[in-house]
């Protein structure tokens, strides 16, 4: 064997290496879990799962109006706070990637700076702002706004208002992605050619920073349904989502059926939204 052979032969081991290890991983601690997760979603639970598959439990989960209120609440949520991540954070993203200032670095810090606090810190700070003898209402009641403090917890609102806080810089960073993908020269030319600043943005900037917008949307959607300590700290049992649901199902009343059930749901709109975006994404490139 020549030395040639030897070191095509060695790069090849390490080429396997690279790709066997991660694949591995996942297949231990993604695809394992998910096949049990299916797998104890057909079976009769009664404190662990029993072998007898059988559609009950989708039964359940799909056919009580209780439970339909908690996956269509879920949904409600991701979607209030997937637009609101968007057009809170597409300002935000424009000026940072448009400013000339000597400061943007420093700005762009400070807009992802929720990211390196708990979620949790985060969310009881919301709750400190929002409950009844809360800041907000004390400033409504100090300005005569409002006779008596709102009830504003627990609320789906709540819920929303606390997760587009946790999420939007996910957002800012996806829509930053494609506003530096684009040339600005594109949005000169279509203004020399007499188009407005409005019909620039508007023609020229919203459509060619779609997929960051989509991206973001999908990204913050994703997280919403699936998040758990924001809802059950400002939602609380009143308004359950598919999270608050598995952890009562999987912990309190020890049905591992339904709790895998609704997992399965949660994680198959997720796996669906992505598939609609990629498929979407891939039209708008093709069009293009």
């Amino acid at each position: 064997m020549t030395v040639i052979e030897k070191g095509a032969l060695s790069g090849g081991s390490r080429t396997w290496l690279l790709v066997g290890l991660p694949t591995l991983f996942l297949l231990l601690f993604f695809v394992a879990p998910t096949l049990y997760l299916f797998s104890a979603s057909v079976m009769i639970s009664d404190g662990m799962p029993l072998d007898r598959p059988t559609p009950e439990n989708y039964q359940i989960l799909l056919g009580r109006s209780f439970y339909q209120w908690v996956i269509l609440r879920s949904f409600g949520v991701g979607i209030g706070v997937g637009l609101a991540v968007v057009l809170l954070s597409y300002p935000v993203a424009y000026f940072l990637v448009r400013t000339t200032s000597r400061w943007k670095g420093l700005l762009i810090a400070v807009t992802l700076s929720p990211l390196l606090a708990s979620v949790i810190v985060r969310t009881y700070g919301w709750y400190v702002i929002l409950n009844q003898e809360g800041a907000l209402n004390g400033l409504l009641v100090w300005a005569r706004l409002v006779e008596q403090p709102l009830r504003l917890l627990p609320s789906t609102a709540a819920i929303i208002v606390g997760l587009s806080h946790a999420l939007l810089p996910y957002g800012v960073l996806s829509i930053m992605s494609s506003l530096n993908g684009m040339n600005p020269a594109l949005e000169r030319a279509a203004m020399s050619l007499g188009a407005t600043r409005t019909g620039t943005f508007l023609r020229v900037t919203l459509p060619l920073t779609l997929p960051g917008i989509m991206g973001g949307f999908i990204l913050a959607f994703s997280l919403a349904i699936s998040a758990y300590a924001t809802p059950a700290i400002l939602g609380g049992p009143a308004t359950e989502t598919m999270a608050t649901s598995i952890r009562n199902f999987m912990v309190a009343i020890l049905d591992w059926g339904l709790g895998s059930a609704m997992g399965v749901i949660l994680l198959a709109s997720s796996l669906l939204l992505l598939l609609l975006g990629s498929v979407l994404g891939g039209r708008k490139r093709t069009a293009a």
